[in-house]
């Protein structure tokens, strides 16, 4: 590391020197051992690879943890378009649903009928009743608008790798 301290020319080198060094930790040394683990291996380090190396780990939490979120938020996003799938068709869902003779019959019906997955015809079994109003309507479209944004940010972020840092 180098320090470059630009004098005045009325100033003196040697007096403004030995100020540093009293009023500083100028003149302090200390070393350093960087040993950290490596791909499972203990490395003495220098301060550019220990710097790099830790980038690249953080690159990779950043990507786990973006890839997990993303996992989420696809899972729910195929649970709100199912919901909205009944909500569109409430008459014939709760027909359905009144018909069959037991939950697993309502679920294959749902699945078979209205072309939805096993998963979303488990939430449209435990949808409440109070969702059915058109205020909830209108929540699950917004959450449904928020999280499709969000799978397209995230996507993006995997795709491009220079977003990370900003």
């Amino acid at each position: 590391m180098s320090i470059v301290i630009e004098l005045k020319r009325s100033a003196h080198p040697h007096k403004v020197l030995n100020q540093l060094y009293k009023y500083t930790t100028l003149q302090s040394t200390f070393s350093v051992q960087m040993l950290a683990l490596v791909n499972g291996e203990t490395r003495t380090l220098s301060l550019k690879r220990a710097l790099h190396i830790y980038i690249e780990h953080r690159q990779e939490v950043i990507t786990r943890r973006t890839q997990f979120d993303l996992d989420k938020a696809r899972a729910r996003a195929h649970i709100l378009a199912g919901l909205l799938i009944a909500l569109n068709n409430l008459d014939d869902v709760i027909q359905t649903i009144r018909q069959s003779p037991d939950v697993e019959t309502a679920r294959q019906r749902l699945v078979s009928r209205f072309n939805l997955s096993e998963i979303q015809a488990q939430a449209i079994l435990e949808m409440q009743l109070r969702r059915l109003a058109a205020l909830e309507r209108q929540k699950i479209e917004d959450e449904q608008r928020e999280t499709l944004a969000r799978i397209a940010f995230m996507e993006d972020l995997l795709a491009n790798r220079l977003k990370f840092w900003l």
